[in-house]
């Protein structure tokens, strides 16, 4: 499970590397990127938000309309199923990806998925077919569609932004992809109230593999109750984009190296309140979120002013992400506007290099 992602920055006061020469990335294709509120991850959402499963919205004229239009269906087999599932997160609505076809909704079954282990592969598709009846039940498609207008206003500051600031094309930049670059569906949730995440459609639906997705909710605590969603949140837009996508885009390359990494797990100190605040129980899981949170710092030195990699430099310092900064540092004096490496694969075993020498183990110390 990814760690929810926080939005909050402080400034640091710190040293800073020299500045690498900025780079002009490739803008990519417009039709590269698809802006939606989706129709499954919604479903899901709100099956699990009437369970009590989930976090309550941030306060807006949609949540009081979602809550007036679906509480008679509190009680639906969906519902009640949800209610005593045993490994329920905040990103289990990520189920909703493997539905599509709407309205004629059909169902694809991962062959594997955490969520299968944390509550039973029978557990999980039994839920998923009650998630169906439950659209059907509620006639779910009929609220969805009374909602396409808003949809719609919601999406499009999102994309222009994300288009205009060439945020994709940026991200590209680092990675150095030798084929065509994935697309992008960036998934609006307007009744998340807690953060984004990152979503692999090559498990939940390899329909979509070729994809780069991710949800993010509507994170304004102090909407009131005739708000409208706004998902375009100023610096926070730019770190989600390149913390998210970063997620996937070294998902192969984790495993690839997964061996390599484990030499590592020395580093994860499982006592670290800060890790336990992040529901974050293991060192792969520490690692890759300090890896993609390395390279967002590392895009904002290049990119962004350097208050804003300072504050988020400092924010991970705050979140106990202690090794983001280190992985930021290497890239920035040994891959970013050079090309001594011709992508992130291949630079990617020099960031463990960095960290064993950085941080040796006492055996290693003592040779």
């Amino acid at each position: 499970m990814k760690t929810l992602f926080t939005f909050l920055l402080v400034l640091l006061s710190g040293s800073i590397l020299v500045a690498q020469p900025r780079t002009t990335a490739a803008q990519p294709p417009a039709d590269q990127l698809t802006v939606i509120v989706h129709p499954g991850i919604e479903l899901f959402t709100v099956v699990q938000m009437l369970a009590g499963k989930y976090p309550m919205p941030n306060k807006s004229a949609y949540a009081k309309e979602a809550e007036a239009y679906f509480t008679p269906f509190a009680n639906h087999p969906a519902v009640q199923y949800a209610r005593q599932l045993k490994g329920v997160y905040p990103d289990l609505p990520e189920l909703g990806y493997c539905l599509d076809n709407f309205p004629a909704v059909r169902i694809h079954y991962p062959a594997q998925t955490d969520w299968y282990t944390l509550n039973g592969k029978d557990s999980i598709q039994t839920y998923m077919r009650l998630c169906k009846q439950f659209f059907d039940d509620s006639n779910f498609w009929t609220f969805y569609q009374q909602h396409q207008a808003d949809y719609v206003a919601w999406a499009q500051p999102v994309r222009a932004r994300i288009v205009s600031e060439n945020l994709i094309g940026k991200l590209d930049s680092l990675y150095r992809f030798r084929t065509k670059a994935p697309e992008w569906t960036i998934c609006l949730d307007p009744l998340n109230s807690w953060g984004a995440h990152a979503i692999m459609p090559k498990t939940l639906n390899p329909r979509y593999a070729n994809r780069i997705v991710y949800n993010v909710g509507f994170l304004d605590r102090e909407s009131a109750a005739a708000s409208v969603p706004v998902f375009s949140l100023g610096s926070e837009s730019v770190i989600t984009v390149w913390h998210e996508g970063s997620h996937i885009y070294t998902k192969a390359i984790q495993q690839r190296y997964k061996v390599d990494v484990n030499k590592l797990a020395y580093l994860f100190n499982k006592t670290d309140a800060g890790m336990k605040h992040n529901n974050i129980h293991d060192w792969a899981h520490c690692f890759d979120e300090n890896l993609v949170r390395g390279v967002t710092i590392a895009l904002l030195r290049q990119y962004q002013s350097p208050k804003e990699a300072r504050k988020q430099g400092a924010q991970e310092v705050v979140d106990d992400f202690q090794y983001a900064g280190d992985i930021a540092d290497v890239l920035a004096t040994r891959y970013s506007g050079q090309h001594t490496y011709s992508d992130f694969e291949q630079f990617f075993p020099e960031i463990l290099a960095y960290l064993t020498q950085k941080y040796p183990t006492a055996e290693s110390t003592n040779q």
